[in-house]
């Protein structure tokens, strides 16, 4: 057992090298270079969507939503501890939403012409922006994402979930 773990690791150790290698030949290796790792690191969907977003619902993202939505409300119910949904989804790798850069340009102020700004969210935004986890997956193209957005009450008892699955290509 032991060699064949070790001819498995020297292959993949002499492509490495060969990919690595084609890089400083040719820049459009280094973009298949980029493709094919991506390829071998993307982790899929999170275990809570397993089963539940497959790659058919690619196109069909407000029905997949819907499905992951009511597979959340029944492993998290209302009146579920909002620290147990954030506590399983971090162990999952999904990961607050980033605020916006700190020079963002105020949400009743219009931005400046011709460079590049961030608008500063709301308050309202900003509170949901604090109540929301995502997960990113992909990586070659396309990226699939996976926004989860929660309310819960003054014990911290959930009062709503909802699931968003959503992806882009470029």
């Amino acid at each position: 057992m032991k060699r064949y773990a070790l001819w498995l690791l020297a292959i993949l150790a002499i492509l490495t090298a060969a990919l690595s290698g084609l890089h400083f030949l040719s820049p459009s290796a280094s973009l298949v270079t980029g493709i094919f790792i991506a390829g071998l690191s993307d982790p899929g969907p999170p275990p809570i969507a397993q089963g539940v977003i497959t790659e058919e619902d690619w196109p069909h993202f407000e029905a997949a939503s819907i499905k992951l939505t009511k597979v959340l409300q029944t492993k998290f119910p209302t009146g579920s501890k909002a620290e147990v949904l954030k506590s399983t989804l971090t162990d999952q790798h999904f990961r607050p939403v980033d605020p916006p850069p700190s020079d963002c340009i105020p949400p009743d102020q219009p931005a400046p012409a011709g460079v590049v700004s961030y608008q500063c969210l709301t308050a309202r935004q900003e509170d949901e922006r604090k109540r929301t986890l995502v997960y990113k997956w992909g990586g070659s193209f396309c990226v699939s994402t996976i926004s989860i957005v929660w309310s819960s009450d003054e014990t911290n008892a959930l009062t709503h979930i909802q699931g968003d699955y959503h992806g882009r290509c470029l």
